[in-house]
């Protein structure tokens, strides 16, 4: 089953999503189970929301982001929600 995993940090400045991708390098970008990924800015703050094929795949992937962000202490736990719908660019749905 896919997932949503919503991470918000409220209280730091989006420069730090920025840091993660810097010093995590390829193995942070290139997850072929993660099918979206995006960030907003939220306030002062920002917030990323990243779509995984799995739970079990999202579990893995934690084992390369946990280090990176605990680094730049960004320690906020995901809220992690079962995905119902995808609608893709070109009209394409999938119910999950």
């Amino acid at each position: 089953m896919s997932i949503a995993a919503v991470f918000e940090y409220p209280d730091h400045p989006v420069d730090d999503y920025l840091k993660v991708f810097e010093i995590g390098g390829a193995p942070i970008v290139e997850q072929p189970a993660r099918l979206h990924h995006f960030c907003y800015r939220n306030g002062d703050g920002f917030t990323v929301v990243d779509i995984w094929e799995s739970e079990q795949a999202f579990a893995e992937f934690g084992q390369i982001i946990g280090p990176v962000m605990q680094r730049l202490g960004l320690d906020a736990l995901p809220k992690v929600f079962p995905v119902q719908r995808i609608v893709a660019q070109d009209g394409t749905v999938t119910d999950i």
